[in-house]
Formats: C-alpha cells, structure tokens, sequence
C-alpha cells in the first residue's frame, strides 16, 4: 500500500513537469538559456496558468478588446491576474510596465508578467509559465504560448515584473 501511495506521488509530481495538453504547448522547440534551469517554478500557479490558457486558446487578438470574441494582451494579462490570483493590475501594458516589482531576466518566475518592446512605442506583455515558455494573445495567432528564448521574442524581451 505504502509502495503504491509513493507511485502514485512521483506519477502526479512528474506530471507537473510537463506542459500540460497539447493544446498548451509551445509550438517550437528551443535551447533554454542557463537560467531556465535555475527558475522557480510555482506548481500551483501553473496549475491555473495552463487551463486558463486552454479556455482561450485561440481566442482572437482584438486591440482594446476585453472578451472572448477578441482581446489584447494586456486586457489578457489583467483577467488573468483578476480571475486567478484575484489581484488588480492596470489596464494597459504602459500601466502595467510601471507597477510590481522589477526582476532580472535571470530571477523570472511562474506568473511573473514578462515585457517586449514589439516597435519604436509598441509594447507587449505575457504571463511567464515556465522554461522561457510564456502566455499571451498574439496579434497574428490569438491566445497562444510562445518561448522568451526564440529568436522574435529574445530579440525583442524588454523585463518581466513580479505583481504577488
């Protein structure tokens, strides 16, 4: 009994490992920079992260837009923040920029909100999950994971900000 209760232990702590379904992948596979294997990684955060990342998946990016028929990325990032961790964050990515605490790229965590300066005054943000993968709604794919090591976002990571 003791043997089984242990199995079953290790079976649901190396399913934490993984990146959930397959609709919560990234589609590339990339090198993880050094720090990746130093990270953080926050299980029950994750836990919410990659359901709340299949409920919208695919969601279209719509620029102002707040719901299910199309959203920003910022907007994303704020219902995400208000519906999984209950806490309030600005409504624009300028806003959000500038409140919670600033982390090296080194030092960044599950749910952390990670910056892109994406043109000359465009920005974008996404929610940090784990490895370099990140959440966010894409102006061209909608709601979809992407990695912070590949070499459109890696080109254009600005700082990621811890809000809890």
């Amino acid at each position: 009994m003791r043997l089984l209760l242990i199995f079953v232990v290790l079976l649901l702590l190396s399913g934490c490992s993984t990146r959930g379904t397959k609709t919560a992948r990234a589609t590339h596979t990339t090198a993880h920079s050094s720090s990746a294997a130093h990270e953080s990684i926050n299980y029950n955060d994750l836990d919410k992260l990659y359901p709340y990342h299949n409920k919208w998946h695919q969601t279209p990016y719509k620029y102002g837009g707040f719901g299910s028929d199309g959203i920003d990325c910022s907007a994303f990032v704020q219902r995400a923040y208000f519906d999984l961790f209950h806490i309030k964050i600005p409504r624009t990515t300028k806003e959000q920029a500038k409140k919670g605490k600033k982390v090296s790229r080194a030092s960044i965590k599950t749910s952390d909100l990670v910056f892109f300066k994406t043109g000359y005054n465009t920005r974008h943000v996404g929610i940090y999950l784990q490895h370099g993968d990140f959440i966010h709604a894409s102006s061209s794919q909608g709601i979809i994971i992407s990695n912070i090591n590949d070499p459109y976002w890696k080109k254009r990571y600005w700082m990621a900000r811890r809000y809890k």
